[in-house]
């Protein structure tokens, strides 16, 4: 497995994947449809303001991402982190994909100083075993708020 930061260079990998994911599971995805230009030009703009993606590659084929934002909290200077969004296609689960981007994302987190980080998990089984295996991690029922503004 490799695990790789998504770039314009694998993009066409990462719209496969997605496209993939959107027939396969559509209620697991963010989106409704893949908007390959908006993409394109997101990671060509270079924004701070977009999420960063690891992605996972398993025999030459993009079977999983993590997406991810660090952050400063202005109150202590604490630094934390986001995981937005992490999902592997179906016929590669319990392969240890997630795991294996985790541990990247995790890697990345202490080169850049985070100390902790947080996520919203998915409510199904599979999700629910894959985050009881967390060491060191907590789970809480928590309510959210999410609010669409047009």
């Amino acid at each position: 497995m490799e695990i790789k930061r998504l770039t314009k260079e694998n993009l066409k990998d990462y719209i496969k994947y997605l496209n993939t994911a959107l027939s396969e599971e559509p209620e697991q995805i963010m989106t409704d449809s893949v908007d390959e230009k908006s993409m394109e030009k997101a990671l060509s703009d270079n924004s701070p303001e977009l999420c960063k993606s690891l992605v996972a590659y398993e025999g030459g084929r993009l079977v999983g991402s993590l997406e991810y934002h660090f952050y400063i909290c202005l109150q202590d200077s604490c630094k934390m982190a986001y995981v937005d969004w992490v999902y592997t296609l179906k016929p590669f689960r319990q392969r240890g994909v997630a795991k294996s981007l985790f541990c990247e994302f995790e890697r990345l987190c202490l080169e850049n100083g985070v100390k902790q980080y947080f996520l919203i998990q998915a409510d199904n089984s599979g999700a629910s075993g894959f985050y009881s295996s967390f060491r060191a991690a907590s789970s809480a029922e928590a309510v959210i708020l999410r609010k669409t503004i047009l």
